[in-house]
Order: C-alpha cells, then structure tokens, then sequence
C-alpha cells in the first residue's frame, strides 16, 4: 500500500502483494515461504502466450536466478558460482572457455589456484 498526499492507494502490481509471487515462476515468496530468505528485489519483461510483453517488478526466487554450469550444465545455487577470476584473478581464462562453474566441476589445477586465491 502505498501513501500519496495523505491518501492510501493500494498498488495495483501483484508481484509487490501478498503471496509476492515470484516474477519468473510465480512461487510464492513472502514471509513463511521457503523461498523467503533468499528473494531478491527484479523485473523483467515476461512474454504472455498471446506474444505480448508483460513489464513485472517485485522479487524472484534463487531457484530462478539460479544459473547453468558451463561444464555440467546443472544449476549452481545463486551466489556459488566460480568463474576465471576467482581462479587467476585477471590473468587467465578457463582451458575450456568455460565462463560460470560449479567447485567440483573444477579441475584439479584450478581447484588449488582457487583455494590459494581464496586465502
């Protein structure tokens, strides 16, 4: 709800009130909701079956922000990604060109570059 020269007016955006459904998936995300804790603030333009665009702003879930493993292809939890510099800082590229990685997808060389740039 929002308050505008005195007056109350609630917003009209389903995706800042309550269950706050998730802008991607449309999972609940308020208090209580296991996807609570871990929402973040986003809009994105989401497209309609009919082919129009729909503007959405409130919070999405990290299981959709959630990213692929350029190696594995699973999904690496938000925040848990490796890429090249977190390996070799700014000097250095993955062999593969990979560019997001899961840690056991790591090789054995970049895996203790890791763990030394870590310290």
């Amino acid at each position: 709800m929002r308050i505008l020269n005195g007056n109350t007016k609630k917003s009209t955006n389903k995706y800042m009130q309550s269950p706050y459904p998730c802008i991607y998936c449309d999972h609940s995300t308020e208090f209580g909701s296991d996807r609570f804790v871990n929402r973040i603030p986003a809009d994105t333009y989401h497209e309609l079956e009919d082919g129009k665009e729909e503007y959405r702003d409130g919070y999405a879930c990290a299981d959709c922000m959630a990213i692929d493993c350029d190696r594995c292809g699973k999904s690496i939890d938000m925040d848990e990604d490796i890429t090249p510099y977190d390996v070799f800082g700014d000097h250095g590229e993955f062999s593969d060109n990979a560019y997001r990685v899961h840690e056991d997808c790591l090789t054995s060389k970049e895996k203790k570059l890791w763990e030394q740039f870590e310290q």
